[in-house]
């Protein structure tokens, strides 16, 4: 990707330099995009992004996402998140769409990893995650397919994928 040194932040319509966290999620992208990897955000970011698309630095990361839409199961998935983890509703649904989420034309279940720089949503999950694990299971034996074939994603940091 040749304009991830073009790219610079947006705080209410300024333009600053780059974060830390910003310039490894811009590796991250780089790194994924040279992979053939397709990244996925949720309709609400999509939504918020939306309306700043005024900004070149917007437009060109929107154009280079797809959209995770919620699948069937997803809510019932994310209240158990909920429950096992006592995240917090926003990244309770976060997970649940990882997990019962789908493109537009309903090609896919899931996706492979998640990640995010909020790192208490990481260490709550990754706390978590054996338990998650046999509550999919028990959930996943009941349902048809394709549900029955939902997994939980990896999660973690820009920096911890970037390389993978």
């Amino acid at each position: 990707m040749s304009c991830g040194h073009a790219i610079s932040g947006l705080r209410y319509g300024h333009t600053r330099s780059l974060s830390g966290l910003e310039t490894g999620a811009l590796s991250f992208w780089r790194t994924a995009e040279e992979r053939g990897d397709v990244l996925y955000i949720s309709l609400a970011s999509y939504r918020i992004l939306q309306r700043l698309s005024k900004f070149d630095e917007v437009r060109v990361f929107l154009n280079a996402m797809s959209v995770l839409l919620p699948a069937r199961y997803h809510t019932r998935w994310a209240r158990r998140v909920r429950e096992t983890t006592g995240l917090s509703r926003e990244d309770a649904a976060l997970i649940g769409l990882a997990t019962f989420g789908t493109d537009e034309a309903g090609g896919i279940l899931g996706v492979r990893r998640f990640v995010t720089n909020d790192q208490s949503l990481v260490a709550g999950y990754r706390a978590h995650a054996s338990s998650l694990r046999r509550r999919l299971a028990a959930m996943t034996a009941q349902l048809a397919t394709p549900y029955d074939r939902a997994t939980l994603p990896e999660v973690g940091s820009p920096a911890e994928f970037g390389a993978a």
